[in-house]
């Protein structure tokens, strides 16, 4: 394997977004990270070009897939094999990217950040102590998440460029990721535990930030059963209650 070639193709996967444009969306992307891996044969690399100049439009991500793919592929002359599995491979992709990272792993983040701050808003007495809280949770939840997203690239990044084709079978494997369930139920309990600590604060608060937290906990009230998490909701109920004298 040629590391420095990887290295060199994930670095640039991580601007894949950067020549986005409305007629190929992603696919300037994608051809400029592909180019240190297309063949010298000047014949062969307009070609691959031409291939890699195709509509793309998946998760940036998990764009190594079908970059790893790329470079193992267009030298051996297997371009047309590439077009096909980048073609197929689109809607999962998307689909299951939009799901982990959208809709998953970053507003799990952000629950983190943002529980950082109720502890903050939960203890105006020791002002100093809640505010290293929430400096270290929001710092957490950003560290975490870049870790985790930047391991996920280098893996599918791997994983396309050692299976050649074969990367279609992982691919297809993402569709039952259990990541896909757990980080939304690791947000109904972030979302439970935001609940009462905003509350807190709001009753200590008063006046102005006391209405705006309010209104806070009544938007999740009122959204959260609408998306299927009755959890966060019953969780924050609860807690209000329990701030009842």
């Amino acid at each position: 394997m040629n590391a420095g070639l990887l290295r060199r193709l994930f670095l640039r996967s991580l601007f894949i977004q950067a020549a986005w444009n409305y007629r190929g969306m992603q696919h300037l992307g994608l051809l400029w990270a592909q180019l240190p891996a297309l063949p010298e044969d000047k014949e062969a690399r307009r070609a691959a070009m031409a291939r890699g100049a195709e509509f793309y439009n998946a998760h940036p991500y998990l764009c190594g897939y079908l970059l790893g793919a790329a470079a193992r592929l267009e030298p051996q002359g297997e371009g047309e094999s590439l077009s096909r599995l980048k073609k197929a491979a689109l809607s999962p992709l998307g689909a299951v990217g939009d799901r982990l990272f959208w809709a998953g792993l970053r507003p799990l983040a952000g629950a983190v950040g943002v529980l950082g701050l109720a502890l903050l808003a939960a203890s105006p007495s020791a002002s100093t102590q809640g505010l290293y809280w929430a400096v270290a949770l929001g710092a957490l939840a950003v560290l975490a998440f870049n870790i985790v997203h930047l391991q996920w690239r280098w893996r599918a990044l791997r994983d396309g460029f050692d299976l050649g084709l074969g990367v279609a079978q992982s691919i297809r494997g993402l569709v039952n990721h259990q990541g896909l369930a757990h980080t939304g139920a690791a947000l109904c309990v972030l979302a439970g535990l935001m609940a009462p600590l905003l509350g807190a604060g709001a009753a200590d608060a008063g006046g102005l930030p006391g209405v705006l937290m309010f209104l806070l906990l009544l938007a999740a009230g009122w959204q959260l059963p609408a998306r299927r998490w009755s959890l966060p909701a019953l969780l924050g109920l609860l807690g209000l209650l329990w701030l009842l004298p």
